[in-house]
């Protein structure tokens, strides 16, 4: 019974570290994109 708990304490913290990987990955992808968009407003309207 302890090792069934403790595998699935493993595979939760592993889902779990998953996700967050893809929340930082979606947050830096959004911010470089953001980027990319304030530069090309920039160019737009000041060049």
């Amino acid at each position: 019974m302890k090792a069934k708990h403790k595998a699935k304490i493993n595979a939760r913290n592993k889902r779990e570290a998953e996700q967050a990987r893809r929340v930082v990955n979606g947050i830096f992808i959004g911010l470089i994109a953001m980027v990319v968009i304030f530069i090309c407003i920039y160019y737009y309207f000041f060049n």
